[in-house]
């Protein structure tokens, strides 16, 4: 076996290690070897690195088998480092800060009053710099190991910025600048796939999943045999600007009649003359409970079954979460756009609505930071997250 052999393999054991101790939350040695069949010698030397590294610590922990010492437990050491995941909408931007267990440490939304591009991001920076670094890190003395972003438009594999729709920013680098200013790695993805890698992180530990966020215009994100699907470039789940009615209203991407004019939570709103960017949670919860009904919601919901049968058919994803304002305020609401997907050919799982809510892309941010600073393929949080 030369060199480059054993490196590999070293990497992937601890791989497999760093992905069982954050799934399981706390184990022992000889539970681990168990679990990921590697031996106790393999186990010993990687946890050992891990240890002498910081990311790992041992708690004396549960009862005795016997009438010795109680096990020695393994866990993430969550004071290690946090990560940062931002979510950058047309109105507000969603600032999450989580450790190393995946535990929310600090979180802040602003309004940034801007759709300039360098004017946006010097005020993320000024903010990142003198209110989020300060509370999440200097006084708790956690060092910053990522930053994930999430962006309402095209993202391309490279973490650039295609387009955005609403801010009409074609062409941007936002990864370069952050990563110059905070000294860190940084992650650009698209909204909606960060939001269905953090639906995947926390609570649905499957596969095959889909999660069609409805905020201000609609996403779709993929999750294929544990990976986000991005498709060629990166462009993948644009759903939004499928076409659902020929010659319909104008659409800023330059098409006419897109989805997300019809079956977003904006749309609706638009439909209700409410200004999203004006009402609060706590108005938009009442407005949802209250003021949505009759005619306006038939065609709403409609529309959204429209296209959801689209995506069922085409996709047969194996379960779907719904991330909407209104789904959640109002959760009879899933029957009834249940009711409406009647097509012999519609073959799905389970439709869920999402639990994360508007925190699931900047939750997904998080998550992707967390998993690119480990260099692992699967990152679990749902066991430590059910508990909590």
């Amino acid at each position: 076996m030369n060199t480059g052999d054993t490196h590999y393999i070293k990497r992937m054991n601890r791989r497999i290690i760093i992905e069982n101790v954050i799934k399981h939350v706390s184990l022992s040695r000889s539970e681990l070897s168990r679990i990921t069949g590697l031996n106790k010698a393999t186990i010993s030397s990687q946890v050992g690195e891990l240890m002498e590294e910081g990311y790992i610590v041992e708690r004396e922990t549960g009862a005795s088998v016997t009438r010795g010492r109680k096990p020695i437990m393994i866990e993430i050491n969550e004071r290690a480092g946090f990560t940062i995941g931002i979510d950058i909408d047309e109105q507000i931007t969603n600032i999450l800060c989580c450790d190393l267990k995946g535990q929310l440490i600090h979180r802040r939304s602003v309004t940034l009053n801007t759709h300039d591009f360098e004017e946006m991001t010097g005020s993320l920076l000024n903010i990142l710099k003198e209110e989020i670094l300060p509370a999440g890190s200097l006084l708790q003395d956690i060092p910053l190991v990522g930053i994930g972003v999430g962006i309402h438009g095209i993202v391309n594999n490279d973490h650039q910025i295609i387009f955005t729709p609403k801010q009409e920013w074609a062409d941007k680098d936002i990864k370069s600048r952050l990563e110059q200013e905070m000294n860190v790695p940084v992650f650009v993805d698209n909204s909606a796939n960060l939001s269905v890698f953090a639906e995947q992180v926390y609570y649905e530990q499957v596969s095959d999943l889909f999660c069609l966020t409805l905020h201000s215009g609609i996403g779709l994100g993929i999750i294929k045999d544990f990976d986000i699907y991005r498709g060629f470039q990166g462009f993948a789940g644009e759903i939004g600007h499928m076409i659902v009615e020929p010659d319909g209203l104008l659409c800023p991407c330059g098409n006419h009649g897109c989805w997300e004019l019809y079956a977003s939570n904006k749309a609706l709103l638009k439909h209700l003359n409410q200004d999203a960017a004006s009402l609060t949670a706590e108005g938009l919860d009442t407005l949802f409970h209250k003021d949505v009904q009759g005619t306006i919601l038939e065609d709403y919901l409609n529309y959204l079954a429209l296209g959801l049968n689209n995506v069922i058919n085409i996709f047969n994803p194996e379960r779907i979460v719904i991330n909407s304002a209104l789904f959640s305020a109002r959760p009879e609401l899933l029957s009834a756009l249940t009711s409406r997907l009647q097509s012999k050919f519609n073959n799905y799982d389970e439709l869920k609505i999402s639990r994360l809510n508007e925190d699931a892309c900047a939750y997904g941010a998080t998550a992707l930071a967390f998993k690119e600073f480990f260099d692992i393929t699967i990152v679990d949080h749902s066991k430590r997250h059910s508990q909590q």
